[in-house]
């Protein structure tokens, strides 16, 4: 095992900055998972570990060792593609074997990690298939014993599970996160989908355009946004965003965007002009007696029944937007006014300036 370290690297393809000045640090047997939209510079990073792109400037490291000018193959890193990558005219044992045998290991100790490693995945019946021979998910374990057989010090994941369809990508993430905890190497995954991310990472680094936007555990990155792009990456469905004006009356916060108006108690010095971001499992259907900010008046864009709960989209007066939870039972009309409150203490604040977090309300 060891630990990946990334100093101030920077990415150019010609004229496009793919990462710049990323700086990070990986420890030893951690679980890391990179996420953001495309473009982010997520794989990049990745590649860069690999050994697959040569770094414009910054450096590497794995373990104590810089990096920037080893071959892939002398890196002792081993990757699982989006694609599997598997070799169609050998056999999953082939496959297994195939690393070890270019790395001149006797035939016993190939043959005993390939079957212990295949026993550890489930998949001792698949290994004299040929890949067509296999599905999705099989295709799957035999890309993740491929590189387990190797025991490298640092496993890189690209996307592996986009291939796969929904229930088995739930089925196949929780295995791969229990494989982990068994093994014990440091792994870097490369993930777009959040959800993947809170729940496999041990830390989360959420990357926007090659600058890393945030990096922590999955709860302080939900709960504690450092910015805009953040709070509208994580969370599903996403916070919605609302610029709002501020005035202050003895100890109260009155923030206003036309006929829209909320008071609370103001424990942050706040600017005249802030964005308030609401997620939909903060705001609630008002009633009288709630303990909840508001009433916030509009009117119900759309319903969407998801079984264990209501998502209502409300539109409010000047064209801003709220998503709000209900009970699973509640019949509300599209079309018709309803009024929205907010839990206290959920109301994230944002600078419009700078769009970083300024707490909350």
């Amino acid at each position: 095992m060891a630990t990946v370290e990334f100093r101030k690297v920077t990415k150019h393809f010609d004229e496009v900055s793919a990462l710049s000045e990323f700086s990070l640090d990986i420890h030893d047997g951690e679980f890391m998972v990179f996420v953001g939209p495309s473009g982010s510079g997520k794989t990049t990073a990745l590649r860069l570990v690999a050994g697959l792109e040569a770094i414009t400037s910054g450096e590497i490291l794995i373990g104590e060792r810089e990096v920037n000018r080893v071959a892939p193959r002398d890196r002792d890193i081993a990757m699982v593609f989006q694609d599997y990558a598997l070799y169609p005219q050998m056999t999953v044992e082939q496959n297994m074997a195939f690393g070890l045998k270019m790395r001149k290991t006797p035939k016993a100790e190939i043959a005993r990690r390939v079957q212990e490693t295949a026993a550890t995945l489930g998949i001792e019946e698949l290994l004299q298939r040929k890949p067509r021979a296999l599905s999705g998910g099989q295709r799957q374990r035999a890309a993740l014993g491929r590189a387990m057989v190797r025991q490298p010090e640092v496993f890189l994941m690209d996307e592996p599970l986009s291939n796969l369809d929904a229930k088995l990508r739930v089925q196949t993430r929780s295995e791969i996160k229990q494989l982990h905890k068994q093994v014990g190497n440091t792994t870097v995954y490369v993930t777009h989908d959040q959800v993947e991310a809170m729940t496999m990472g041990d830390r989360v680094a959420v990357m926007s355009e090659g600058v890393l936007a945030q990096v922590g555990d999955a709860r302080s990155v939900y709960e504690e946004p450092a910015n805009v792009f953040v709070a509208g990456f994580i969370g599903s469905p996403s916070m919605a965003f609302v610029t709002m004006n501020v005035t202050r009356a003895d100890g109260t916060a009155i923030l206003s965007r036309g006929e829209v108006r909320l008071e609370t108690a103001a424990r942050v010095l706040l600017p005249d002009e802030v964005i308030v971001g609401v997620r939909p499992e903060h705001a609630r259907i008002w009633h009288e007696g709630a303990d909840l900010v508001g009433p916030v008046n509009g009117t119900v864009e759309y319903v969407e029944m998801l079984g264990r709960e209501t998502l209502i989209g409300v539109g409010l007066p000047g064209g801003a937007r709220l998503v709000a939870q209900a009970a699973p039972d509640l019949l509300i009309d599209v079309g018709g006014s309803v009024a929205i409150g907010i839990e206290p203490g959920r109301m994230y604040l944002f600078d419009p300036a700078t769009e970083r977090s300024m707490g909350r309300l």
